[in-house]
């Protein structure tokens, strides 16, 4: 079994000293512009403490047509001193530092955007209640997307990031040109299977190509959907297949629950329970870490909360373990896992949202969006 306490050294050249990353969450807590807020560096500075092998953050814009809620800006040179901050909070501690950039597509905010900039690879509207029909992309706007990536990926380098990370899960537009339900089209970028695939595969590769080869660079994707019609693990599989063919350094999955195929749902009803899939006797991170087949890290998430979960993660294939709600419930999760005091984790939220904000020094935007969640995180006297 692989010690989740040993090293781990990336394609790239880059090592990390211990298999566990804090996990990307939405903070929702930026300023207008797409600036740092003291509330979001706080946060990072306070996990970064900890000794993570890396830290992922929140993402980041790449398109001021894309913003899907209050995030840091990664679009134009005048954000260079935020992610600067960012950066440097991130690293406190000694962790590698991983920028999450994004575009939100058909699910980008229309009040934050303006519902006429709203577009897609093709006009399905999302199944988010009241969402609007997104206008279907030209190939020069695609074009243009994907040097958009790559330009925010150069700036996180020149910020001093150790690397980006392209949100390709949760229905963000990466996810939208793979998925069959969102993608309808029937020229390079879709109309079947493989064609889905070229809009990943062309940004990862602009992104390697702009940052160099010494940068991290990642990819998070969700490996199917709940949806009919939708993505399924097996055909995640090919498109994880065909990642790992390309100079990259990770697979990050996006999961509820690592161990088992319980999709987000689009449709944001936080009110229904997460339901399975057919094929929930296939274990998402053997499925995918057999495609991968050691050409690339495979980051295993979802429902990490112990030494023994992180170890269960890392058994089933994946070389890192990213955590997620258990740093946000306990701030000093890893020191504790590190001196053996799991005894003393914290597990649940305190009541308040305003305990939770200074107590756990979360945002307090971050707590409001976590609190809308029901059951997602626990909270003490809730049901």
């Amino acid at each position: 079994m692989v010690n989740p306490w040993s090293g781990f050294r990336f394609n790239c050249g880059q090592s990390i000293d211990n298999r566990f990353m804090l996990a990307p969450m939405t903070t929702d807590a930026s300023e207008q512009g797409g600036f740092i807020s003291d509330h979001e560096v706080e946060y990072l500075r306070r996990r970064a403490q900890c000794g993570y092998g890396a830290l992922i953050s929140a993402c980041a814009y790449v398109h001021e047509d894309g913003l899907s809620w209050h995030g840091v800006g990664a679009s134009d040179d005048k954000h260079l001193d935020s992610l600067r901050i960012m950066a440097d909070a991130m690293s406190s501690g000694g962790s590698r530092t991983i920028l999450q950039i994004y575009d939100g597509g058909r699910i980008a905010l229309p009040a934050l955007v303006g519902a006429e900039k709203l577009r897609a690879p093709s006009p399905v509207p999302s199944l988010r209640p009241g969402a609007l029909t997104p206008r279907e992309m030209r190939s020069d706007e695609i074009e243009d997307l994907v040097s958009r990536f790559a330009d925010a990926a150069l700036r996180a380098k020149r910020a001093g990031f150790s690397g980006v990370e392209v949100h390709g899960a949760n229905h963000y537009l990466v996810h939208q040109f793979i998925s069959a339900r969102s993608n309808k089209r029937t020229d390079h970028w879709g109309g079947d299977d493989d064609r889905r695939m070229n809009f990943p595969v062309a940004v990862m590769q602009a992104i390697r190509k702009a940052a160099g080869n010494a940068f991290i660079v990642g990819i998070r994707i969700s490996p199917f959907e709940f949806e009919s019609g939708g993505i399924t693990l097996d055909y995640s599989a090919r498109v994880c297949d065909r990642l790992a063919a390309l100079p990259i350094d990770y697979i990050h999955l996006s999961l509820d629950n690592y161990r088992t195929n319980s999709p987000m749902r689009e449709d944001r009803n936080w009110n229904v329970a997460e339901p399975e899939t057919a094929a929930s006797n296939a274990n998402p991170i053997q499925t995918i870490s057999r495609a991968v087949a050691g050409r690339c890290a495979v980051v295993a998430s979802g429902s990490i909360r112990t030494s023994a979960d992180a170890e269960g993660a890392l058994i089933a294939g994946a070389d890192l373990a990213a955590v997620g709600r258990a740093a946000l419930i306990d701030p000093e999760w890893l020191i504790k896992l590190k001196r053996k005091e799991e005894h003393l984790l914290a597990t649940k939220f305190p009541n308040g949202a305003d305990e939770i904000a200074s107590q756990l020094t979360v945002p307090p935007r971050m707590v409001d969006y976590l609190l809308s969640r029901p059951r997602w995180i626990p909270r003490e006297g809730v049901q």
